[in-house]
């Protein structure tokens, strides 16, 4: 499971290439012409990782740039924190990597047995299935750089966010928009990928779009009840025009071209993944009329 690749021979040229001027904390000047680097680094390729139930393994990536005071290996120390309790596990050590001289490139699939190894909180250790850990709760990695002389507490961190397993990446393969009774904007948007995201546990996001219209860095929310895949569609944090919201909950008789009955649900494929989201919503603009929007959603 450990993948590691470990490059050797990178001349320190080319290493400083890649950094601007300000970062001359890093760099010796000695009577050679060439300019060597005090200080190991990192750099990490994956700040953030989305962490959902079912998923067999995480990649976590990052780069070790070694220096003058140099380091023999990695290592990566976490700690949890549970979104329901607010409290703090204790802290364990997650993996030990080998770092050569010039740059390390560090890559590892991490399992969430991998995550939850040596971890007690609330009095004990992290749930055996990963689908009972609360929306919200995720895990913080820190790094050590070991060596003779004394080790070294190096700069930065990987978040690892626990996300609904309904949120994420979805393909539309049905829609529907009406606009005053007619079907419009060159037809349905199917084939096209949405973001739902998971504020917590019960409120999930649709992002970026509203219908077929680019609402690039909004959202609006709706709320699942997984007791019987429900969903609600308040349509906070905005509409996309109008005067006001609608939804199946509020003004289902605004809906006379795409469907409340069947609408407004989920689906959940507990074998694949693949789980189905129809929404129904729209906006109402005051000397005009309905507009009316239906979509399928299938997580990819």
């Amino acid at each position: 499971m450990k993948n590691i690749k470990l490059i050797y021979a990178f001349s320190i040229a080319l290493m400083l290439f890649a950094f601007s001027c300000n970062d001359d904390d890093f760099v010796v000047y000695g009577t050679e012409t060439k300019q060597q680097i005090a200080d190991p680094f990192l750099q990490i390729k994956t700040p953030v990782i989305a962490f959902q139930a079912g998923t067999p393994s995480y990649t976590m990536e990052f780069n070790v740039v070694n220096g003058l005071k140099k380091i023999t290996s990695v290592e990566v120390y976490k700690i949890f924190t549970d979104a329901t309790t607010g409290n703090q596990s204790n802290e364990a050590l997650l993996a030990s990597y080998p770092v050569g001289d010039g740059l390390t490139v560090i890559t590892d699939d991490l399992t969430y047995a991998d995550l939850k190894a040596g971890l007690t909180i609330n009095g004990g250790p992290l749930p055996d299935s990963e689908l009972d850990l609360p929306i919200g709760s995720g895990w913080v990695f820190r790094f050590i750089g070991r060596r003779d002389a004394g080790d070294l507490e190096l700069p930065g961190t990987i978040n690892v966010g626990v996300l609904s397993r309904f949120a994420g990446l979805y393909k539309v393969i049905e829609a529907a928009y009406y606009r005053i009774g007619v079907l419009t904007n060159g037809g349905p948007w199917v084939g096209e990928t949405r973001f739902i995201g998971s504020v917590d546990a019960t409120t999930f996001s649709h992002n970026d779009f509203w219908g077929p219209f680019a609402w690039g860095g909004h959202a609006f929310t709706f709320t699942l009840n997984e007791a019987d895949n429900t969903i609600i569609v308040p349509v906070d944090g905005g509409i996309y025009s109008g005067n006001r919201a609608l939804s199946c909950s509020t003004e289902p008789e605004q809906f006379t071209n795409v469907p409340c009955v069947g609408s407004d649900i989920l689906i959940p494929d507990n074998v694949n993944g693949k789980h189905i989201i129809k929404l129904t919503y729209g906006y109402y603009t005051d000397g005009s009329g309905p507009r009316e929007f239906y979509e399928v959603l299938e997580k990819i």
